[in-house]
Formats: structure tokens, C-alpha cells, sequence
């Protein structure tokens, strides 16, 4: 059974934002974008940076730091700067409040 977490009220997070949340001990990221919500660990594959403040365009966020993109849909990185994948989370929105499913 997956087990969900609550985060924080949909309502609180716009378009093209996110908002870093621990939750069970994981650092996650929470991004809407295109009007859709997704949820990533907030650590960039390339170099552990937060990627809590990178610019969202589309499905992909930024890293702060060096700008490598991710695909916000399966966490893949586009690019040269690194092959690994960001973790992705299970969510769902329950009575107005973001919950991740966290392993």
C-alpha cells in the first residue's frame, strides 16, 4: 500500500513555482507547471545542489546552479552535465492538500 504524506494546500503554490517540503525524512520538491503538479527529490543529479528556486518552463525545471534541466513528468536530464535521473513521487491532491508518496 502506498502510504501519502501531507505537504502543504494546493491552493499555495502557483503556476511555474515550487516549494521544498521534507517528508519522512526525504527532501522533495513540489512543482506546478503548465498546471500541473509534480513532485521530485530537491537535490540536482549533477552536482547536490537545491533545485527549490529554479526557473520552471514548460514540463522542465532548471538547476539554480549550473542549469541542467530536468523533465519535471520522469525526472530525465537533458543535456551533457548528467545522465542520472531525479527521483520522481507519487502525488495526488486530497481536500485542497498536496500529498506525496514517499517509499
Amino acid at each position: 500500500m502506498t502510504d501519502f504524506q501531507a505537504a502543504f494546500p494546493e491552493a499555495e503554490l502557483s503556476d511555474n513555482d515550487s516549494r521544498a517540503v521534507t517528508i519522512s525524512g526525504s527532501k522533495v520538491l513540489i512543482c506546478r507547471a503548465a498546471g500541473e503538479l509534480y513532485a521530485v527529490e530537491n537535490r540536482c543529479t549533477h552536482q547536490e545542489a537545491e533545485l527549490e528556486g529554479g526557473r520552471i518552463r514548460g514540463c522542465f525545471i532548471s538547476c539554480p546552479l549550473h542549469g541542467v534541466r530536468f523533465d519535471l513528468r520522469d525526472g530525465l536530464p537533458m543535456g551533457q552535465l548528467t545522465r542520472e535521473p531525479l527521483p520522481t513521487y507519487e502525488l495526488r491532491v486530497v481536500d485542497g492538500m498536496i500529498e506525496v508518496a514517499v517509499a
